[in-house]
């Protein structure tokens, strides 16, 4: 029964026996025997092959879940025995958004390959969708982000740390000179000088009719954005939506609209000077970085070496 559910699963994944079979490199006359003969074995249906693309029967669906737990027994119970090797060998699977992936993980991967060469490492950029999917089809091991629903069942968190959001205004704005005291430098920011209690947060007000430059719907940027400005007493005023955050920079330092930014990408923007900078006083400014993990997963030595290698605390782990 154990074969047959890797076929039944190829076609379940593909929803296409002409798929599955090239995936499988069988030929599609030997895949469908193989899943007729899984069907005999339980006494039902466990596809409808009147649907396109083809889904399962009610009793197919039962069979998919069963074969998923098999599944992930199985590949738990591999990685444990490959990590008896150490960290001689093995690979790790790395996710994350466009930023942490250009300005997060490069440290970190350099330290740890510095340490353990012989580790192989994959580095997946995406967005929350595609990190989401790859946790749980166990294609990444780690992703760091912080757009992944809270307390979501089948993830596991470890804190990285808290990140703060500012806003970002084209210099040339009117504006600029009415809010001049609440107006911060690149090294303000940098050196953490405006987190400090002393430094006012802007009134966000005052920008009730500016246009914004926003990430798109579904990213935690455009939700939190949204809901700062109507703390604030006023609805965002969109003049653009954006995938990625450094296009967003880029885009308002020439004048098209604010935006809402971690703090910590202000070092990786060129142009100051065509950028004026605001502390924002709302608590959703803060949020948390956390890596996650598939719960229930086998996390391995290299997964667990290189939370360390971040700065994860050890007492964070739950399978320490």
């Amino acid at each position: 029964m154990l074969n047959e559910m890797k076929y039944v699963y190829a076609v379940y994944q593909e929803k296409s026996f002409s798929k599955a079979a090239k995936k499988l490199f069988i030929s599609q006359p030997a895949l469908s025997n193989m899943v007729r003969k899984a069907e005999r074995e339980v006494g039902a249906a466990i596809f409808d092959r009147s649907t396109i693309p083809l889904t399962i029967t009610k009793e197919g669906a039962h069979y998919i879940k069963s074969v998923e737990e098999i599944l992930f027994i199985q590949r738990n119970l591999k990685s444990y025995f490959e990590d008896l090797r150490g960290l001689k060998t093995g690979s790790l699977s790395l996710g994350g958004s466009s930023f942490f992936c250009s300005f997060v993980f490069p440290d970190l991967i350099g330290r740890f390959r510095a340490r353990y060469p012989n580790v192989t490492i994959d580095l997946l950029e995406g967005n929350v969708k595609e990190l989401r999917e790859g946790l749980e089809d166990e294609t990444l091991d780690l992703v760091i982000e912080t757009a992944l629903e809270e307390n979501a069942p089948a993830v596991e968190r470890y804190f990285y740390k808290t990140e703060t959001l500012i806003m970002a205004v084209p210099a040339q704005w009117p504006i600029n000179k009415k809010l001049a005291p609440y107006r911060l430098s690149c090294g303000d920011i940098v050196s953490g000088k405006y987190a400090r209690e002393a430094a006012a947060p802007v009134p966000l007000e005052n920008f009730s009719e500016s246009p914004f430059i926003t990430m798109k719907p579904g990213n935690d940027m455009y939700q939190r954005g949204l809901a700062i400005c109507r703390n604030a007493g006023f609805e965002q005023k969109t003049a653009m939506y954006v995938d990625q955050v450094l296009t967003s920079v880029n885009i308002a330092s020439n004048g098209v609209g604010a935006v809402f930014v971690r703090s910590d990408i202000v070092e990786c923007v060129r142009e100051h000077d065509r950028l004026a900078y605001y502390k924002l006083g709302d608590p959703l400014a803060k949020r948390n970085v956390t890596f996650a993990v598939k719960k229930g997963r086998y996390v391995t030595s290299a997964m667990k070496e290189f939370l360390r290698m971040a700065g994860v605390k050890k007492n964070a782990f739950h399978f320490c």
